[in-house]
């Protein structure tokens, strides 16, 4: 249904949002071998024009900063806690091969008199508004990654057998690559979450808004590792 890495994405649009959360918010999402390593969130707000295979795309991914030790070695990156995306190919590669949590939803990014908003929805409820204010700085994206390696994706797999037993539980991770960033700025911004069950964005509630990070880029998905194996560790 999706084609073989590296998929390439070009003239990528994203809005960047940091904020502040509760700690003990984060670590509901999150399980031993994993750990936080703050309360910071980063809601990344795509608009993606060219995707192979895939097209037009719209995707928000929900992160959070984590670590995971494995012997004398510790991994750095964002943990996804929620992710929303336009396409069905797209859906179905996160959750069968990066064991990322997608679901069918849009972003939509756009121009207001306020400066750049993204709002996001799952069917007609919206989840999301950030607006990040028209009077932004020249920035760069380690601007972005001083607060959690965000390009450094890790997530928790899990696929269960036809007869419900676990055929997979694994922390994997994959590195965005062929990165090129072609503009960013920065600025304040307002972020607004709205319940929804099946798109609970707003268990990490919003206690501060931090900064904004508007940018357009070129990268490619390729493949991952497995970090760490749960069936293998546990028996």
């Amino acid at each position: 249904m999706y084609p073989p890495f590296p998929i390439k994405y070009r003239n990528v649009e994203i809005l960047t949002t940091v904020y502040r959360t509760d700690r003990q918010a984060i670590d509901a999402h999150i399980e031993p071998p994993l750990l936080s390593t703050g309360d910071l969130v980063m809601m990344h707000n795509y608009y993606m024009p060219d995707v192979d295979v895939m097209g037009e795309v719209e995707e928000t991914n929900v992160m959070v900063g984590v670590q995971l030790s494995i012997g004398d070695e510790t991994h750095l990156g964002g943990f996804s806690t929620n992710l929303l995306i336009s396409s069905e190919i797209g859906l179905a590669q996160g959750r069968e091969i990066h064991g990322q949590p997608k679901k069918l939803g849009n972003t939509k990014l756009f121009k207001s008199g306020t400066g750049i908003t993204a709002e996001v929805k799952r069917g007609e409820n919206l989840i999301s508004r950030v607006v990040m204010q028209d009077k932004s700085t020249a920035s760069d994206v380690s601007e972005i990654e001083r607060y959690f390696p965000f390009r450094k994706n890790i997530n928790h797999k899990v696929i269960r057998n036809i007869d419900e037993t676990q055929g997979i539980n694994q922390i994997t991770s994959r590195t965005l690559a062929d990165v090129v960033v072609k503009e960013c700025c920065k600025g304040p911004s307002t972020l607004e979450l709205f319940e929804n069950k099946e798109a609970p964005f707003h268990l990490l509630p919003v206690i501060e808004t931090v900064e904004s990070f508007y940018w357009k880029a070129d990268f490619s998905l390729v493949p991952g590792v497995i970090l760490y194996d749960y069936l293998k560790e546990n028996r």
